[in-house]
């Protein structure tokens, strides 16, 4: 009995050399995980202030547009200050790469009757920027010349470097009807006379912020008040005489 305990023993030691061996006889590497690192966004890019894109485009220092009136994306930003810069100058090049057909047009006649001397008289030109009822955005332009002013609005769109003015129907003497939100009043108003326009009497006119308005919804005025180019071309229209300069 003795003899064959060392015998089964050796047969123990037998097999588990021949299990060590068929393992390979080491342990197994675990190999670490990998860390996948993800990609980041690069920094958004700081937008630059009307200050700063008036220095660095060498804007016309006649042109005046508030941070608070001016729209957040820095391309409208640098499309309206440079498309108001190219009228100040006259620069047809510019101004006809940036205008809706119909006011190309416009430009052109203007342009041979005094449209450079006319600007030459401008001493301030405010802007303030805003969107009509339809969410379209655009852009008031109030033209000091002298102690009158005149308004003009432009409709805009685009994206990029390119971007499209096209004007709006404006009356003369408009600023002295407009109040509060330029923009939103220019609205207003446009709002009132429509509704007036559908009165059913087509032979009544009636009065409208001082203006003789028919029910066609033309504007009727002092036939033989000066002019300048017609309201709804690219320039002001002819002078009025508000007192106080527009806020």
């Amino acid at each position: 009995m003795n003899q064959s305990k060392p015998f089964v023993f050796s047969l123990l030691l037998a097999g588990l050399a021949v299990t060590l061996a068929g393992c390979g006889g080491e342990a197994e590497e675990v190999e670490a995980p990998v860390v996948v690192k993800r990609p980041t966004a690069p920094p958004k890019p700081v937008e630059k202030t009307i200050e700063q894109l008036t220095a660095n485009l060498n804007i016309d220092n006649r042109i005046v547009l508030d941070e608070q009136d001016s729209p957040r994306p820095e391309q409208q930003r640098v499309a309206i200050l440079s498309f108001f810069h190219a009228m100040l100058a006259a620069d047809s090049g510019t101004l006809k790469s940036m205008l809706a057909f119909d006011d190309q047009l416009e430009l052109k006649a203007m342009m041979d009757t005094g449209f450079a001397e006319q600007m030459d008289e401008v001493s301030l030109l405010m802007l303030k920027t805003g969107d009509d009822p339809d969410g379209s955005a655009c852009v008031m332009a109030i033209y000091e010349i002298g102690l009158d002013y005149q308004v003009q609005l432009w409709f805009f769109d685009g994206s990029g470097s390119t971007y499209t003015f096209t004007a709006a129907d404006t009356q003369p003497n408009l600023v002295d009807q407009l109040s509060g939100n330029w923009v939103s009043s220019y609205f207003d108003l446009k709002k009132k006379q429509a509704e007036i326009a559908q009165q059913p009497d087509e032979e009544t006119s009636y009065t409208l912020a001082g203006e003789s308005t028919s029910t066609d919804g033309s504007l009727g005025g002092d036939k033989d008040s000066p002019g300048g180019p017609g309201p709804g071309g690219p320039g002001p229209s002819g002078p009025s005489g508000p007192t106080g300069r527009p806020r």
